[in-house]
């Protein structure tokens, strides 16, 4: 299975599920491609109130991070995918990037406006 999130940018970030497993790829508009470690559909509200739980310094956007913060706030992000209708609320893909060799990235798409199923 395959699903398409389309953002208000015009990136399109793919899952596929394979077997039991995701895959998360970023596709820029120009048609760069990203391969993300993980991500996360959830609503943008949800997002934010899970930010304001965490200190500022681990979250910065040009803080690179260990894995061990990383899994602690990525789970939690897990924790409240949003499974409902875009229509009703304001949801992004949160996503975690691989930087370095032991570091990580993460980061948030612009609105999802479509979502696409594919077989």
């Amino acid at each position: 299975m395959e699903r398409r999130y389309f953002t208000k940018k015009g990136s399109i970030y793919i899952r596929k599920i394979k077997k039991g497993r995701q895959l998360w790829i970023k596709q820029e508009k120009d048609g760069r491609v990203t391969p993300l470690i993980a991500a996360v559909h959830i609503s943008r509200k949800k997002l934010k109130e899970l930010v304001r739980e965490y200190p500022s310094s681990l979250l910065d956007k040009t803080y690179c991070f260990d894995i061990d913060v990383e899994r602690e706030f990525f789970e939690d992000v897990k924790r409240e995918e949003f499974n409902g209708s875009i229509k009703q609320r304001q949801t992004v893909i949160f996503f975690l990037v691989k930087r370095q060799a032991d570091r990580y990235g993460i980061g948030c798409s612009s609105i999802v406006k479509k979502i696409q199923e594919v077989d």
